[in-house]
């Protein structure tokens, strides 16, 4: 593989990621971003990355982390990548925290961990509430590092527009689009690597940037390339409601504590996924429905479980004002679990006038 000359299209986690272990291995490496790479959409990541690293005392694992995982895709994915990556992951925490990025810690300086959607187990190490936009930068110094080697040249603000293909149908470049004067270029390569997200812009209502449209994957299908697995798109639960661009409001509050509820209406039933059928709260006192639902996980529910019940409640005439939304509550948190997700308070804040420290949150899927 050494002096093989690499072209990786996509500045996100996994370009840059992908970039710097092929440099690592001597290949000589072009990097593509239709944007600057620090404004890639992997900036947006706010709640944090997992790991069964056990440093919180519950007796945590890899092997249990796997399971946490396949189970919460109904079983559906390929399990062997899932378990090595399980196994993988507290080597990667490891990695980031020797490229500086900022984790939180404890006051004994270990990693802090906090519990997100889908598991019993604390094993999300954090920044704050902007853990994507930490990964991100630790990993564009890598990738600067070997810049200044000659190693990898990076193209910022070229749009890939197609595969070039040798004979047998191998890839041996791609032609790109310079979006500061639109001009086509063709650049030869002994493989490509495409690595661009995913096509949330597809739908009318998305918290992704906007210019994860898909459109790479979308050019490669057109020349044939096969694309498996689009419908695993995530609806998220906990979004600022509006009519055209989502504002993402991150499970990281929940996992400090945030608590979601709606106006309870002790004359209405709902069925919960294990058989039982229990009240909607008592009439105009909070009705903390995800907790009654589920009570092992509580708000913690696997997001896609989330987005469903919070659609069922809404449909049941349970809304907030008789509207498609719910509180997410985080007036009884501490001041210093607050002031770990700060920065996602703040946008709340700054998109709707209202000070969540103060009023619950209005949010929906």
């Amino acid at each position: 593989m050494a002096s093989s000359r690499v072209i990786v299209v996509g500045g996100g986690l996994a370009g840059l990621a992908a970039s710097i272990k092929l440099a690592e291995k001597g290949c000589r490496v072009q990097l593509f971003s239709v944007t600057n790479v620090k404004r890639s959409h992997s900036v947006c990541a706010q709640g944090g990355i997992n790991a069964a690293m056990n440093l919180m005392g519950e007796d945590d694992s890899p092997t249990i982390h796997a399971y946490d995982t396949i189970k919460g895709g109904d079983f559906l994915a390929n399990q062997p990548p899932v378990v090595e990556m399980c196994f993988a992951a507290p080597k990667i925490i490891e990695m980031f925290a020797r490229f500086g990025c900022p984790f939180n810690r404890t006051k004994e300086g270990n990693l802090d961990f906090r519990r997100f959607g889908g598991t019993l187990y604390n094993r999300t190490a954090f920044c704050g509430a902007s853990t994507g936009q930490q990964l991100l930068y630790s990993l564009d110094e890598q990738v600067r590092r070997w810049e200044a080697r000659g190693q990898i040249e990076k193209f910022e603000f070229w749009e890939f527009m197609r595969l070039i293909r040798d004979d047998r149908g191998a890839a041996r470049g791609i032609v790109a689009m310079n979006l500061f004067n639109l001009k086509l270029e063709a650049f030869a390569a002994d493989a490509v690597v495409v690595a661009t997200g995913g096509p949330g812009m597809i739908f009318k209502r998305s918290t992704n940037s906007t210019f994860c449209t898909g459109a790479a994957a979308g050019r490669l299908y057109m020349q044939g390339m096969e694309y498996a697995n689009g419908e695993f798109i995530q609806i998220h639960p906990t979004a600022i409601p509006g009519e055209d661009k989502l504002r993402l409001m991150s499970e990281s509050i929940r996992g400090e504590g945030g608590r979601i509820w709606v106006p309870g209406d002790s004359s209405k039933t709902i069925t919960a996924a294990d058989g039982r059928t229990i009240p909607c709260g008592k009439t105009g006192e909070p009705w903390y429905f995800l907790e009654e639902l589920y009570p092992a996980f509580g708000n913690l529910v696997p997001r896609d479980i989330g987005a469903r019940e919070l659609l069922r409640v809404c449909q049941m005439g349970l809304g907030v004002d008789q509207k498609p939304q719910v509180y997410l509550d985080i007036t009884q948190m501490a001041p210093e679990r607050q002031h770990k997700i700060e920065a996602v308070l703040d946008i709340y804040k700054k998109f709707t006038g209202e000070d969540p420290r103060k009023m619950p949150m209005r949010i929906y899927p």
